[in-house]
């Protein structure tokens, strides 16, 4: 027989009581494996706040790092960080892997403490929609730069070679014009492999635009390099640039044609236009993974564009009168590049 219990204002057997708890039961369960990413994350800030990870980038044991703590703690870190594959270990002396060892040494502007302002950033902004403040655009376009160093210079070597057309004008000169350059990296870069090269950047986030500047001053262009804190719908060039730059992912969908209309405006007659497919549509199968959905949930949450295919970003450039797209594939994934009829 089957007995009921009484639960509030319900009534529940004994079979759907047991069921109820097993459900509950892996939902917990289900809770503590997502927890194992922020806890990771928690950990892997202390060890670098601590300066573990730096020392870690040569050989040590838990010893070298303890100081003041058990040795026996930094031991349990160590085991955390090489089951995670942050470090690799034999006989108690353990150093980073390769992959970490470059995020922490900073290879091409690819940073260890701005990834983990983002990561940051992601968990305390995931359900608070609406506009970022500066401080946090900054988060923001500072992990996404690569460069200006010379472990970046070989990826945009590639990256200009896939479209020769536009490596070309770089060569010559430009000028460019980079359109949300955040903090310039791919301008600055370019001015460091091409001496003859000049381009104006517009960011309209104010604090991101004094990086870039700042930026530009470290790495010797500020002389080549004009970055702007404006919006680019306020540009009123008329066929000034060769080629155009546009970072077209962090431009929402209602600004979008004017601010084509504005670099069509801006580039001489036959200039050309380059644009990314940075959050490229995703496959059926993709779109049921949990990271996909919560790269989306952050992008568009903050008024960007993602799922835009190169198709679609050629068909857009066409009806703000551009022709001649090519799509073309790269190391930074597939670009568009289309002219302004001569």
């Amino acid at each position: 027989m089957i007995t009921s219990i009484a639960s509030g204002d319900e009534q529940v057997t004994e079979t759907e009581g047991l069921t109820r708890i097993q459900a509950a039961l892996t939902a917990r369960a289900a809770l503590k494996t997502w927890s194992e990413g922020a806890e990771l994350i928690a950990l892997l800030r202390a060890a670098h706040e601590a300066g573990w990870l730096t020392r870690l980038r040569d050989d040590a044991t838990a010893r070298d790092l303890a100081a003041d703590l058990p040795v026996s703690h930094l031991e349990n870190v160590l085991s955390v960080f090489t089951a995670a594959g942050v470090t690799e270990g034999r006989e108690g002396v353990f150093r980073l892997t390769p992959a970490f060892d470059a995020l922490v040494a900073g290879t091409s502007s690819v940073d260890l403490g701005e990834t983990l302002d983002t990561v940051d950033l992601a968990r305390a902004r995931i359900s608070s929609p609406g506009p970022l403040t500066g401080a946090q655009a900054l988060v923001l376009a500072r992990d996404w730069a690569i460069g200006p160093n010379e472990d970046a210079e070989p990826m945009y070597q590639a990256l200009y070679q896939a479209v020769p057309e536009y490596r070309a004008l770089l060569e010559a000169g430009g000028p460019l014009l980079d359109i949300g350059c955040g903090v310039a990296g791919a301008s600055l870069t370019t001015a460091i492999l091409f001496p003859r090269f000049r381009a104006v950047g517009v960011e309209i986030v104010p604090e991101v635009a004094a990086e870039a500047r700042r930026r530009a001053e470290a790495v010797g262009v500020a002389d080549r390099v004009e970055i702007r804190a404006a919006d680019a719908r306020t540009l009123t060039e008329e066929s000034v640039f060769a080629q155009c730059f546009w970072a077209q992912p962090f431009f929402e969908p209602g600004v979008r044609a004017e601010v084509l209309a504005v670099i069509f405006r801006a580039l001489r007659p036959g200039g050309l236009l380059l644009v990314q497919e940075l959050f490229p549509p995703v496959s059926e199968e993709d779109e049921a993974n949990v990271r996909v959905r919560l790269d989306r949930l952050f992008v568009e949450q903050h008024g960007a564009s993602y799922g835009r295919s190169a198709e679609a970003l050629a068909a857009e450039a066409a009806e703000a009168g551009f022709v001649d797209a090519q799509i073309v594939s790269s190391p930074f994934g597939r670009l568009v590049l289309t002219r302004k009829p001569a």
